[in-house]
């Protein structure tokens, strides 16, 4: 069981950090940033001189918002009894891993480089005209925020799945 669960960890987190690659550049595209590429380091080419910066800050976003989606989906299956117990948990922890865990990891390492976080920061200072420092706190406690939802979300559909259906 530990080797199936490590095997789809890896899967999914190879495939949750493509997603999460892609998730950047098609909402680019869709936005009219035709720069944007995908590449394994970093697929980020934002338009520094955007006319609307809260597009720069929703490209930002994106990769996250869909990894979680798809984290909030399978903690959703898992609570409805709609897959296997062991695969579903599997798969919401490795993309909260891979996705706003690991971006904040790399801000906090990798702090000037032009990274998802940063970038969102960055952005965030031009759209809203606040300084650096209250904006990494307004994400700091969003990012709080979230992680105690998620672990209280699949923490109860962790509960609810292996409790015997009602009759």
């Amino acid at each position: 069981m530990r080797g199936r669960i490590a095997l789809c960890a890896l899967v999914v987190g190879v495939l949750g950090y493509a997603v999460h690659r892609l998730a950047l550049v098609v909402p680019a595209w869709l936005l009219g940033n035709d720069d944007m590429i995908v590449g394994l380091d970093c697929c980020l080419d934002y338009h520094r001189d955007a006319p609307d910066p809260w597009a720069n800050v929703l490209i930002g976003l994106s990769g996250v918002i869909v990894t979680q989606v798809v984290a909030l989906t399978a903690i959703g299956m898992l609570a409805a009894r709609r897959g296997p117990v062991w695969a579903l948990p599997t798969v919401a922890v490795t993309l909260f891993l891979v996705s706003p865990l690991l971006q904040l990891i790399v801000y906090l390492a990798w702090h000037r480089a032009e990274r998802d976080y940063v970038a969102v920061i960055d952005y965030s200072m031009d759209a809203t005209g606040l300084p650096e420092q209250p904006l990494v706190v307004l994400f700091a406690a969003l990012f709080i925020a979230y992680t105690i939802f998620f672990g209280a979300a699949l923490g109860r559909a962790r509960q609810r799945a292996f409790t015997a259906a009602p009759r």
